[in-house]
């Protein structure tokens, strides 16, 4: 059992991280072996993202007066919060990785970059390529205007080439 000082402290650092983290979701593990909430755990330990159990009358006393208070205030049931980083997507596809394999993982809510988002939502995000991928590509359809145009300054001289071999071979 918790000491009232505990609480206070829990509280206040999850009042903390939802105002200063973008992004986070509330998973319900209800039915869950301790093994699959565990390789859920190193699967978001992994991408650093902390992943924690709370009891949702401490996350409904962080929620007071927030954005947040009237979704907070319907939790019941089994909660377990991950604290997502930037790398949001890539802890969406591992949490939907770990859902195929344990269907009893299911998201209460989520909010991602100040959007609520569903589990419809949360799978488009899975499916999406990672950051570095999204750049190379962007880089890529960037290069290729400067690209084509060195392929047709090249052509020009030796197109000319080509005509001046011609007009040598028939005289």
């Amino acid at each position: 059992m918790l000491r009232k000082e505990q609480k206070e402290v829990i509280v206040q650092n999850y009042s903390g991280a939802f105002t200063s983290t973008p992004s986070f979701l509330l998973i319900n593990y209800s039915g869950a072996k301790v093994s699959e909430f565990e390789s859920l755990r190193k699967a978001f330990n992994k991408l650093d993202t902390k992943i924690s159990v709370v009891k949702n009358s401490l996350l409904q006393k962080a929620t007071k007066d927030t954005d947040f208070e009237e979704h907070f205030a319907q939790l019941k049931g089994e909660t377990a919060v991950a604290l997502l980083n930037d790398n949001y997507v890539e802890a969406a596809k591992s949490f939907m990785d770990i859902k195929k394999e344990s269907p009893v993982f299911d998201i209460k809510f989520g909010y991602i970059d100040g959007n609520i988002i569903t589990i419809q939502q949360l799978e488009s995000i899975s499916k999406l390529p990672s950051r570095e991928v999204l750049i190379g590509q962007f880089l890529s359809v960037l290069n290729q205007p400067i690209i084509k145009f060195l392929y047709a300054a090249k052509s020009i001289p030796s197109s000319l080439v080509n005509v001046l071999n011609n007009l040598k071979d028939k005289k």
